[in-house]
């Protein structure tokens, strides 16, 4: 029978233990801080798409050719139409650089709301307004052009930056494709919350995966695709410019394209193109946004059980700590932590039934 002392030793050769491991554990995750974000997406995607990798290995029976083919297949279908759009998105956020660099035409005339305004209480400061807005609009088309090119001079700039992660992401992803299920079975054999759980971590991390991505694509899609078309219908320069901007800003529950849509509506009015502000405010009112209130809830909440308000949080608050990752990262987050309060409740169920 061990002795009292015995034990006392083996517990602390256990901490010392765990200790040492939890220092390696933190060293290990700084030295692979620069490549976590490479390494998130490179898991992302071999999720996703870890049924089509499975499809393919069932008719190549060599994990390194169709780990390889199922590479390609993501380059192909998801990297270079980006790529494609990319290029696109430079060369017409370039011409509005131009166009607005040299004058500032679609916010120069105001004498339909100038005629408007002297009906109004505000008549006496109209004037003095209408005599500077030239230097306004000289100061806006500026403050907007200079943020396009700098945007644009920061993607040059880190182009080789950018191609380099993208290889440690897709070098991953081979591995992910190729290796995936062993390292899945080693993660479940080292952890020490049991099999059932370990299931409900994974299930709540791939059904959030593809419900925050598969939200991003329809929704952002169709706002961005149909506000691009829009613009672009009622004569506003850099249509494509955007509807890309949409697209991104459509990340954002509640608010999305509405920040984009609104105020060029009342540009529109303000310059006197009523038929165009009129068709901007319609349609953006009942078919851009109606898509985004009807469509989310469906695709978000059924596929991650999350209240409203935790997408809506967990999203912004992604975007605002991990930057465009952060629109899959803080849904994540949100649904892991209500996966560890629904193991909490069901594993003291008890306890707390009793209180």
């Amino acid at each position: 029978m061990p002795t009292k002392n015995n034990m006392s030793f083996d517990k602390l050769r256990s901490a010392i233990f765990l200790g040492f491991v939890a220092i390696l554990l933190i060293t290990f995750l700084y030295l692979i801080r620069p490549f976590i974000y490479a390494i998130f997406w490179a898991a992302i995607i071999a999720i996703l798409l870890h049924p089509i990798n499975k499809f393919i290995k069932k008719y190549i029976d060599m994990p390194a050719i169709s780990s390889l083919i199922s590479v390609i297949l993501v380059i192909v279908i998801i990297f270079l139409p980006l790529f494609l759009l990319s290029i696109l998105l430079v060369q017409q956020s370039v011409q509005l650089y131009i166009s607005f660099a040299q004058n500032g035409s679609i916010f120069t005339n105001v004498e339909g709301l100038t005629a408007w305004l002297q009906r109004t209480p505000v008549a006496p400061y109209v004037q003095q307004v209408s005599e500077q807005w030239s230097q306004y609009a000289v100061s806006a088309a500026k403050s907007i052009s200079l943020f396009l090119f700098n945007n644009i001079k920061s993607i040059t700039q880190n182009s080789v930056t950018f191609l380099f992660m993208l290889f440690i992401m897709l070098y991953t992803l081979y591995y992910f494709f190729k290796d995936g299920e062993k390292i899945a079975k080693y993660l479940s054999f080292v952890s020490p919350i049991g099999d059932k759980y370990e299931l409900m971590f994974y299930t709540k991390f791939r059904t959030t995966a593809i419900s925050t991505l598969k939200t991003t694509l329809i929704i952002g899609g169709l706002q961005g695709t149909m506000g691009g078309l829009l613009f672009w219908a009622v004569g506003i320069k850099g249509a494509f410019v955007w509807g890309v901007i949409m697209t991104a800003l459509s990340l954002i529950p509640a608010l999305g394209t509405f920040i984009v849509w609104f105020p060029a509506a009342i540009i529109m009015l303000a310059t006197g193109n009523i038929w165009q502000g009129v068709v901007i405010l319609v349609i953006g009112t009942f078919l851009i946004s109606t898509i985004d209130n009807l469509l989310r809830p469906v695709l978000v909440g059924k596929g991650t059980e999350m209240h409203p308000l935790i997408v809506l949080f967990t999203t912004l608050g992604g975007l605002i700590l991990f930057g465009l990752s952060g629109f899959v990262i803080g849904p994540i987050v949100g649904s892991l932590f209500l996966a560890t309060m629904s193991i909490y409740s069901h594993y003291f169920k008890t306890e707390l039934s009793s209180n």
